[in-house]
């Protein structure tokens, strides 16, 4: 990763508090907060993008699946299967 050099000023009690809080070098603590604000921005974008264009919209992405035929079975569900399942719902729907 290539690296750049900053001069800034910034709160003296907040980086204080994130200095003792989490540890690291001043220029890991703005790599993390720079990381934090682009994580915000983009899902900032994202969630603007959306509301501009829901996929209800776009008929692309909102079409239905046709209804498949149904599948046959021939025989009893083997007693492995049936404890699978019924461990799985417990589990699930605790």
């Amino acid at each position: 990763m290539a690296r750049v050099r900053i001069s800034t000023t910034v709160d003296q009690d907040r980086l204080a508090r994130c200095r003792r809080l989490v540890g690291l070098s001043d220029s890991k603590l703005v790599d993390r907060a720079l990381s934090a604000l682009l994580d915000k921005l983009e899902a900032a974008h994202e969630q603007e993008v959306l509301a501009a264009m829901p996929y209800e919209a776009d008929p692309d992405l909102s079409w239905v699946a046709p209804r498949a035929p149904d599948l046959p079975y021939v025989g009893e569900v083997p007693d492995e299967v049936v404890r699978i399942v019924e461990a799985r719902r417990r589990r699930d729907y605790k």
